[in-house]
């Protein structure tokens, strides 16, 4: 079935196995099912609606609206929103029960709701267990951390990007297990690597991508565990030692010589269709261990689900993004929701079970329009209910949004707390200021600020002080990936159609994984 995006009027397809889908993880009460139908917006469209309702890397001095406290939040102080310094939300001074109210059917939801909203208090920021790591967002286990936006377990880590298990580096994006690292983009196990994308368990390698397993290489592309090359030739250990001296330590000028040699090999050599490893049956980028997913990005350990982004350990869910560590489970429409069950059109939702349409809601179950409850369950609009009285009352509900045509959307940008460019939406689908102000968005203007322990690491690394502020090079990275979308193409070597997230119109050489596999190997 080929629909119209009532966003972007591009048309998009529906397929049985999404009606599927909706149909299974619609809820039910009473014995009947309240079907979620297929959706109005296309997939992109439907992404970017939910990352217009995060913001991870914009951070503002302000006080706790609770204590008075000087804190550091992801709100502004311009923000006319109730935020607590986390301690103090996490904490037993408050409850969200305080801020209940009936449901009005002469309203519509989403206007009831974001009333609720406003009145509730917010987290001023989300971590947990962060040592000298205050001025980090949507991260756990930090030690000495500063301006990082979403991970795991780093230590001595500075101006990243989802980053897990990494250890005294700058400037990263989407890299796991890696130490002493710089500018680093979509890869894993690297130990003293600088300006290295796509590339897996290397060491001391300087300006590589889609590499794997090598060591001591300098401006190099899709080469497999090799070692003592440049510019993907081998040139033995000596002749590497006496250039790799010229390059200790980095100027500019050095650096955009080593970055145009690169490009060169890029044109000139093959590319892999998609990075999927120790996967079956999925279409997407950098997939790892992962069964019957499409349209995935970023995801790993994940089962039949399908428009996931940076979505590990999904089982049976769609339109999910930013769901780690611990993954969801038939979960549709959903983001920064983590361990839950049956949720649909949440954000900051952890560990729950049948919520849906709530946001900031924490170890509850059967919610349903509610904001900042804490182990609480049978809420409608954070008033609390009986089981009987809630099952009642949420068929009325559900009904009266089919009726208004608000049942299945996820929440209306109009509603978001964040300028655009202070959403994540800003860095998928970036838009300058006069056509976001277009458009019905508010904007946010930003400083190049040094801090000591960012000098030593370049000193140590031989790098230059950069001359970009923190989001300019922030936004270099990402333009490093491809992008989050999939193009039917076919393989420059044998014909067969593939999807790759290389669009049509790309000058790269890109194969089939089976191709490419030859050509490597």
């Amino acid at each position: 079935m080929q629909k119209q995006c009532k966003a972007c009027t591009k048309s998009f397809e529906i397929i049985e196995a999404d009606l599927v889908f909706y149909k299974e993880i619609s809820p039910v009460f009473n014995g009947d099912k309240f079907l979620i139908p297929a959706p109005q917006l296309c997939p992109a469209c439907r992404f970017q609606r939910r990352l217009l309702f995060r913001n991870e890397r914009h951070l503002y001095h302000r006080k706790s609206d609770l204590s008075g406290k000087a804190i550091i939040s992801m709100f502004s102080p311009d923000k006319s929103l109730k935020v607590y310094d986390q301690e103090e939300w996490w904490g037993d001074a408050w409850d969200g029960l305080e801020y209940a109210r009936e449901f009005d059917f002469s309203r519509s939801f989403f206007d009831q709701f974001f009333d609720l909203y406003r009145q509730v208090p917010h987290a001023s920021l989300y971590t947990n267990n962060a040592e000298n790591s205050y001025y980090t967002n949507f991260t756990l286990n930090f030690k000495n951390c500063y301006l990082v936006s979403g991970g795991a377990n780093c230590e001595d880590c500075f101006f990243s990007h989802f980053i897990k298990n990494c250890r005294t580096s700058l400037d990263l994006s989407s890299v796991d297990d890696s130490e002493l690292c710089y500018e680093g983009v979509a890869s894993s196990g690297c130990y003293n690597c600088k300006f290295f994308v796509n590339s897996r368990n290397c060491s001391d390698c300087l300006m590589i991508e889609d590499c794997i397993g090598c060591k001591n290489c300098i401006g190099c592309f899709g080469l497999r565990r090799k070692e003592y090359y440049i510019f993907n030739e081998f040139v033995g250990k000596e002749k590497y030692e006496q250039f790799k001296a010229q390059y200790e330590s980095l100027d500019e000028g050095k650096i955009q010589f080593l970055r145009g040699k690169l490009q060169d090999l890029k044109t000139k050599s093959p590319h892999i269709q998609s990075h999927i490893y120790a996967s079956e049956d999925c279409t997407g980028d950098m997939i790892l261990n992962s069964k019957n997913c499409h349209y995935a990005f970023d995801v790993s350990q994940s089962e039949d689900s399908k428009y996931l982004n940076y979505s590990p350990k999904a089982r049976n869910s769609y339109d999910c993004t930013f769901n780690a560590p611990d993954g969801v489970e038939n979960c549709y429409n959903v983001c920064s929701t983590v361990g839950s069950v049956n949720c649909i059109s949440t954000f900051l939702c952890w560990y729950g079970e049948n919520i849906r349409y709530s946001i900031e809601t924490a170890y509850s179950q059967n919610l349903f329009g509610c904001v900042g409850l804490k182990r609480k369950e049978y809420c409608i609009l954070n008033k609390q209910y009986t089981k009987e009285a809630y099952e009642a009352l949420m068929p009325k509900i559900i009904e009266y949004m089919q009726k208004i045509g608000e049942w299945s959307e996820f929440f209306p940008p109009k509603y978001s707390p964040f300028a655009y460019n202070e959403s994540i939406a800003q860095e998928y689908f970036p838009l300058s200021k006069e056509e976001a102000i277009k458009l019905s968005y508010s904007w946010q203007e930003t400083p190049l600020v040094i801090i000591a322990q960012e000098f030593a690491f370049y000193q140590t690394m031989g790098l230059p002080i950069p001359k970009q502020c923190v989001d300019c090079r922030h936004k270099a990275r990402l333009a490093n990936r491809n992008p989050r979308f999939l193009w039917e193409r076919q393989c420059v070597q044998c014909d067969i159609s593939i999807q790759t997230n290389y669009a049509p119109d790309r000058p790269e050489k890109v194969l089939c994984e089976v191709c490419y596999l030859k050509e490597v190997y």
